[in-house]
């Protein structure tokens, strides 16, 4: 609904063609647009099939013009479409946007707003409105119960999700909540079950995630960390290639050609679907891998090894736990070459294990946590593996309205 209150001194500067052609694309059959960029970033499962654009003309009142009230935009926009419109077309549609006119800026300080979860989002008429399809993607995905992505401790500050500021699709942790993507086989669930012993390589050779939905992310359980019983420290991790094509396009360099890595609180996703369904997992983004490279995951006593880019867009990705020291995870070894016939010559020597290359600088590089003070290994077997946090008791949050 594109919101004119001219009565009181605040025109659209939107029509329906222009809105249209924003979440339609330009030949306004969904090829294009905002629907196009959800069906890239979905795999086809989030597709929209049906749009109307309208103006529409709400009664004035100074708990908008002058505060700006969510609730009083929406429903004074309700009911001045439904009698524009008729009430069977008004109940055709499932999800609804007010476009607020540009006028309203001042007194509306956010690019949208949405509520969590609903039906409803609240757009500008600007560029980091209703003119960007990102913007209109986070308040959608708002709609559906999941929140803003993190980085380095700041909300918002995620660029590889437009869950952040990033003009890409969601990440990992993202789509899989969703429902748009799966996990590589036996990636799901990375635990003591997956990784059996310390300083043994297991590895998977992961698409970026642009490619496809399916088996194109690692989730790891880290239930070999003391703090994985505890309900406020537990966290999970995900683990995914990010490369700038398609839906990804868009992805700054920064992020780029690179394994992401996220952690998500643990408790909330143990809780899912059941009592805690539409709390914050506080989505952060904690590592931003190049090929070819041996990094340390502090704090998760966990060491990720990438392999080389391929040219199909696929990259092998080893994981490796260990107990006191990370040295205990020696790089995994290449594949063995072929039997030779003895009346071969001998091949040369095997290239060393190739160096981590230097990050990127287009960015600072975000500070790295330390890691917990180690502790010398026990003689002795580790005692029984600490149980998964369990959710404490809670009710579903009501809906809340959140910026955008």
């Amino acid at each position: 609904m594109i919101l004119d209150y001219s009565a009181c001194g605040f025109a659209p500067s939107l029509d329906v063609d222009t809105v249209t052609r924003l979440y339609m694309g330009p030949n306004r059959d969904g090829n294009g647009g905002v629907a196009e960029k959800f069906k890239q970033c979905s795999y086809g499962k989030f597709n929209i099939r049906y749009f109307q654009a309208a103006v529409v003309k709400p009664a004035c009142s100074i708990a908008i013009t002058s505060g700006c009230s969510w609730w009083a935009i929406s429903s004074g926009a309700d009911t001045a479409a439904k009698a524009q419109l008729g009430l069977p077309f008004f109940y055709n549609f499932t999800y609804y946007t007010y476009v607020v006119p540009p006028g309203l800026q001042s007194v509306c300080p956010w690019g949208g707003l949405s509520l969590l979860p609903g039906k409803q989002t609240w757009l500008q008429s600007s560029s980091y409105g209703v003119l960007r399809w990102a913007t209109i993607m986070q308040g959608t995905i708002h709609n559906f119960g999941l929140y803003h992505s993190w980085r380095n401790g700041w909300e918002y500050e995620d660029y590889s999700t437009p869950m952040g500021r990033g003009d890409t699709c969601p990440n990992a942790a993202e789509i899989s909540r969703l429902g748009w993507a799966t996990a590589a086989a036996g990636g799901g669930e990375v635990n003591t079950g997956v990784l059996t012993a310390p300083g043994t390589y297991v590895t998977w050779t992961l698409p970026a995630t642009y490619i496809t939905g399916d088996n194109n992310y690692l989730r790891v359980v880290p239930n070999w960390m003391p703090t994985y019983g505890n309900n406020t420290l537990a966290k999970h991790l995900y683990i995914a290639l990010r490369v700038p094509k398609a839906g990804d396009v868009g992805m700054s360099s920064t992020y780029s050609n690179r394994v992401h890595i996220h952690e998500v609180n643990a408790t909330m996703e143990n809780g899912f679907p059941g009592s805690i369904t539409f709390c914050d997992r506080k989505i952060q983004i904690i590592n931003m891998i190049l090929p070819n490279t041996r990094q340390v995951v502090p704090g998760y006593n966990l060491v990720v090894s990438t392999g080389a880019l391929t040219s199909s867009d696929t990259i092998q990705v080893s994981l490796c736990r260990y107990e006191a020291s990370d040295s205990e995870c020696s790089p995994p070894s290449p594949p063995s070459p072929p039997p030779q016939s003895p009346s071969m010559p001998s091949p040369e020597p095997s290239p060393p294990f190739p160096k981590p290359l230097k990050p990127s600088r287009s960015s600072p590089k975000p500070p790295s946590p330390k890691p917990p003070p180690r502790k010398p290994p026990s003689p002795k077997p580790p005692p029984r593996k600490p149980p998964s946090p369990k959710p404490p008791p809670h009710k579903p949050p009501p809906p809340k309205i959140i910026p955008i």
